[in-house]
């Protein structure tokens, strides 16, 4: 959806202030949460097994294991149209008081629309009912703040794109360590200052490039039409979408600056009003790299930077042939390769830090604009007990050493004590003898 949006934070103050503004009091309204809408569950969500998160989780599930906030919860704020607090089975009492932009004496935890509800439970939900669905960061906090209602004439102008900007600075200002914006909206300055400076502050920022198929380096498109930032902007996460094969969503904007895709096709979530619902685009790829980002930062400290954080999703995600296309960028997101790959200590604090593919970028040509066609499925072959089938089989494979060795050994030893231990002969007639020596 192009006019709905999320972030992630970290640790949020016991007491959140806001300084953007509200709505004019004309335009202000309450939420009012929805009731029903939702389907029952009939298919296992396909996400988690694709992007490795079972792996990943056991390394972190979106707590600061070192630094400055070892043992406190990563939080991510969401800048959505709010997260339901109804859905406590999904967010459990990590769902802190917020911020409403269009009612007063809201805190964000109301959903009148589904998407904010939606973003949250993939990037921090907890694990659901019997259906194995759970967030990629389930022991994360969320901080929602609601500046998007859902409406179908809201579009991404530049009001909307101010108000996004302070919403970020909020966001910042209590504590974000990532945030992501499923949301697409025209360029500001304002826009562009917030998240050059949520950079600045150490924080990342993860962004969906949006559902219009728009290439976002295309300068002929009409300025109010451009709405593909913040992700178009550099250093932020750009993030399109894929579908269960791994073939591209075609729907995606694209471009130079497009980094990940991650799952955003035919996509299985927890509905604000109750029950699931299924929907596609970059706005539900985005909270997955949110989500692992969260898990970087857990694993590594908040002081990794957003330079290494971004680089290290680049590095290990699974790569087109050619290494990057302006398609699908550096690949599809791997979790569990970034949590697991070995890594340079000295880099995670870094800001000079350039991503280099970890497979041959000679392998193919890139893809032009006029090659979206032949844009094929990455083959991602992921096994989601891959580690645990290695552990078995070297566990067997040592058994079967350990039983041949003590065979061999039983044999070798009696005959050895009964020669003490001296050479012995292939030939029966042979009798070996003591030699005299003169």
């Amino acid at each position: 959806m192009a006019t709905a949006g999320t972030v992630l934070l970290a640790t949020s103050p016991a007491h959140a202030e806001f300084t953007l503004e509200h709505a004019l009091a004309d335009e202000q309204f309450d939420c009012v949460p929805l009731e029903g809408g939702g389907e029952p569950l009939n298919t296992r969500p396909w996400a988690k097994n694709f992007i490795g998160l079972d792996d990943a989780q056991q390394y972190n599930r979106g707590t600061f294991e070192r630094g400055e906030k070892q043992g406190q919860p990563v939080t991510i704020a969401i800048i959505d149209s709010g997260v339901e607090a109804g859905r406590s089975d999904v967010f459990g009492d990590r769902l802190l008081p917020g911020y409403d932009w269009w009612d007063p004496d809201g805190n964000g935890q109301c959903d009148s629309f589904y998407h904010g509800t939606a973003v949250a439970a993939i990037a921090a939900g907890g694990v659901v009912g019997d259906n194995d669905f759970v967030g990629v960061a389930p022991e994360a906090n969320i901080l929602p703040i609601r500046v998007f209602s859902g409406a179908k004439d809201e579009g991404g102008d530049d009001q909307k794109s101010r108000v996004t900007a302070g919403a970020i600075n909020d966001a910042v200002a209590n504590g974000a360590d990532v945030i992501n914006l499923s949301l697409v909206v025209v360029h500001t300055d304002e826009l562009q200052a917030a998240v050059e400076a949520a950079l600045a502050a150490g924080v990342v920022v993860v962004g969906a490039t949006g559902n219009e198929n728009k290439e976002m380096d295309d300068t002929s498109i009409e300025a109010d039409q451009q709405t593909f930032f913040p992700a178009n902007y550099p250093g932020v996460l750009a993030v399109g979408a894929h579908n269960p094969s791994g073939n591209w969503y075609a729907d995606s904007n694209f471009g130079e600056n497009i980094d990940l895709l991650a799952p955003g096709q035919n996509l299985a979530f927890p509905y604000a009003g109750g029950d699931w619902q299924e929907a596609s685009g970059t706005s539900f790829a985005s909270p997955f790299v949110a989500g692992a980002a969260a898990l970087l930062k857990g694993e590594f400290g908040s002081e990794a930077t957003p330079e290494w954080i971004q680089a290290r999703l680049q590095e290990t995600a699974i790569h087109p042939p050619d290494g990057f296309n302006i398609y699908q960028g550096y690949g599809v997101l791997n979790v569990a390769e970034a949590l697991t790959a070995p890594y340079d200590e000295s880099e995670v604090t870094s800001t000079e830090v350039q991503a280099v593919p970890t497979e041959d970028a000679s392998a193919g040509l890139p893809l032009a604009e006029g090659d979206r066609q032949e844009i094929g499925a990455l083959d991602v072959d992921y096994d989601p007990l891959g580690l645990e089938k290695t552990i078995a089989w070297a566990s067997v494979g040592g058994s079967i050493v350990l039983v041949v060795l003590v065979l061999v050994l039983r044999t070798i030893i009696p005959k050895g004590r009964k020669r003490r231990w001296r050479a012995g002969t292939r030939d029966p007639e042979r009798v070996l003898v003591k030699t005299d020596i003169t």
